[in-house]
């Protein structure tokens, strides 16, 4: 077995799925506090989350106003280099298009500058992964 150099340190890397909501969550009525649990985790810089999940917790139609405040307090825990943007297809099929899933980042998020976009919507997932 090679040695490794002194010292030396195994970073893992860690995404957060769906803001931290799951069905369970929105059903006990707990998005608030599931996503402060997720927010308390960004100090740590391994740690990064996919900004997905919100629209099974939406009680609003396409642009999903409700979930607003959630989606800022995220980004603004993480930046954006470690929000990832994903479509929540499998659960949330008759919520919106995607197209819809895509305008909503790309054009309904007004706390999101155009280099902001750029990160979430794909260039971070690529640089966290090291596809890029």
């Amino acid at each position: 077995m090679p040695q490794l150099p002194e010292p030396f340190t195994i970073e893992k890397l860690v995404i957060i799925d769906h803001m931290n909501i799951s069905t369970e969550v929105v059903q006990k009525k707990m998005v608030a506090s599931e996503i402060a649990q997720a927010v308390a985790l960004a100090k740590y810089p391994n740690i990064s989350i996919k900004m997905s999940g919100f629209l099974g917790a939406s009680n609003d139609p396409y642009p999903f106003r409700d979930m607003t405040a959630h989606l800022r307090r995220v980004f603004d825990a993480y930046g954006p280099r470690r929000c990832h943007w994903g479509t929540d297809m499998t659960n949330t099929l008759a919520k919106a298009s995607y197209r819809e899933r895509i305008t909503h980042f790309t054009e309904a998020l007004d706390f999101l500058s155009e280099e902001d976009r750029d990160w979430v919507m794909g260039r971070s997932i690529l640089a966290r992964l090291n596809w890029a």
